[in-house]
């Protein structure tokens, strides 16, 4: 049994490599699918999927920091196919620069990616999702929000506050059949992929990484190495997809508010 089958999703950040492949999970799960970015060169990722799937995968270019952009997109959603049922959000921001050095325009990107633009996403779909008393909301967090992880502190600072909204428009959507989780993975394999830069951004030199299971700077327990989980020392896309195709399905129905932490054990909390 198909888990998404006859639902409409919508990818804010739909040309990201983890959109990508999770486009490819959605589609054997049934789903209809539009995927949003900012520029067309996002979608050639996904150029065989939407040859093998036209009428079910389709595109448009907006941006998730124009309130106005985002109604317009789930309103072609709900032109194409009827209805929208799901929505993922994918965008995001990472930066560079220390406390001395972080430019001060990057903490503006990185709250409006990170931050303001899903909540425009959720702003944009909730009257659809209200009529049909129904949706499943898929905020794409990190680690990075969770833990000393060693990034950029304008990315940090902007995934622990998406991580915090999630909760508060779960608890205030939740009367509307409508579910909101995060999920804050760690290192990501997207070694299948051409990294394409970041709109508005600047190239971040990242320090060498210690060995899978060690921790980096920054003392006892920072977490800035590998999984702890034998031979894994990143997560496969394919993973991250199939949980996010549980939090998108029936499956999670009583799940909601939470952030789900897909890292192999670099991160644990009671």
């Amino acid at each position: 049994m198909q888990k998404l089958a006859n639902r409409t999703a919508v990818f804010i950040g739909g040309g990201s490599a983890v959109a990508t492949v999770a486009l490819r999970h959605f589609m054997k799960e049934g789903a209809n699918v539009l995927l949003v970015d900012v520029k067309d060169e996002y979608f050639e990722r996904s150029l065989p999927e939407r040859q093998q799937y036209p009428d079910r995968i389709k595109t448009m270019v907006a941006s998730c920091t124009v309130p106005e952009e985002m109604a317009q997109a789930m309103a072609y959603a709900k032109e194409v196919f009827g209805k929208i049922d799901i929505l993922c959000y994918y965008s995001g921001f990472h930066g560079m620069g220390n406390i001395m050095t972080v430019p001060e325009t990057q903490w503006n990107i990185a709250l409006e990616v990170n931050c303001f633009g899903f909540y425009n996403a959720v702003r944009a779909v909730y009257p659809y999702m209200k009529e049909n008393q129904y949706g499943r909301i898929m905020n794409f967090a990190s680690i990075g929000g969770r833990a000393n992880r060693g990034v950029a502190i304008t990315y940090a600072t902007s995934k622990a506050g998406t991580i915090g909204l999630t909760r508060a428009l779960a608890m205030a959507l939740a009367k509307d059949g409508i579910t909101i989780n995060s999920m804050a993975p760690a290192s990501l394999d997207t070694s299948e992929f051409e990294r394409i830069a970041e709109k508005d951004s600047v190239p971040m030199k990242r320090p060498p990484m210690p060995p899978p299971g060690a921790g980096g700077p920054g003392g006892p327990g920072a977490t800035r190495g590998g999984s702890f989980i034998p031979d894994r020392p990143i997560a496969d896309l394919n993973e991250i997809a199939h949980v996010i195709v549980f939090m998108c399905s029936d499956d999670s129905a009583f799940l909601t508010g939470d952030c789900l932490d897909i890292n192999g054990g670099q991160y644990m909390q009671p």
